[in-house]
This record gives structure tokens, C-alpha cells and sequence, in this order.
């Protein structure tokens, strides 16, 4: 009770680029917490997007970077392209990350237009990257 932990993590903006692969060494891909992402869904996400990737890599095919309208991707955006990365700090996911919708809607009508145009954005993205084999 009342205990505090830290986690390690990387200075993603510095060190990562948003299909997770190190911007030194594009080979090395990163998963987890340690890309700067909180949170277990979070972290479950990194790792689908690095294992993708590393399999992407081995069959000679580009790394994808998924679309910033989608939840995992805004927070891999923000994560590899925060503009002060001085000041990084991990990030959950959260509404603020997607683009904002152009209804004036608010409260719960928001984040139910949010919520819609992230899921089309993301069909769209597994229809039409060749995500799997």
C-alpha cells in the first residue's frame, strides 16, 4: 500500500521511430514498456506493432507505422515525435491522442465519433497494409 515504482524507459523521441525501430540501428526493434508506453494494453500493443514489424523486416518488406487516427498509433506518434523530448514522459492511451472529431459534439457523443472513426481507420489500415502473410 501506498508503495511507488518506476519503470525504465527509453527517450523514445530521441531513440525510437514510429514503427519502433531504432532510429540508429533500424533492425532493433523495441516492445514493451520500455518504449515509453503505460499500461498493459499499451505495452501488449508496442509489442504487436514490433513483432509485426521484425516479421515484416525478415521477408525483406518495409516497416508500418500505424495510422496516427487510431488509438495504438497516436500513442506511438506521441511517444516517438513528442515535440519537447526533454520533457518526455510515458504515456497511456487516452482520447486526447486521437484527432479530434469536427462535430461539436462533447462528453460521452465525442468520445463515441471518436471511438467510430478510430475503428474505420484502423479496418481500413488491416484491409489494406498486408499486415499478415
Amino acid at each position: 500500500y501506498g508503495s511507488i515504482h518506476r519503470n525504465s524507459y527509453l527517450d523514445s523521441p530521441r531513440v525510437l521511430l514510429p514503427t519502433l525501430q531504432t532510429r540508429r540501428c533500424p533492425d532493433l526493434l523495441i516492445a514493451g514498456q520500455l518504449t515509453g508506453v503505460e499500461g498493459y494494453v499499451e505495452s501488449i500493443g508496442a509489442g504487436l506493432v514490433a513483432g509485426v514489424n521484425a516479421a515484416r523486416l525478415t521477408r525483406g518488406e518495409a516497416a508500418l507505422a500505424w495510422p496516427t487516427g487510431t488509438m495504438l498509433g497516436g500513442l506511438l506518434a506521441y511517444i516517438t515525435d513528442t515535440l519537447d523530448s526533454d520533457r518526455f514522459q510515458p504515456m497511456n492511451a487516452n482520447f486526447g491522442l486521437l484527432p479530434p472529431v469536427l462535430d461539436r459534439l462533447r462528453g460521452r457523443h465525442r468520445r463515441q465519433a471518436m471511438s467510430e472513426s478510430a475503428l474505420r481507420t484502423a479496418r481500413d489500415f488491416v484491409q489494406t497494409s498486408a499486415l499478415w502473410p
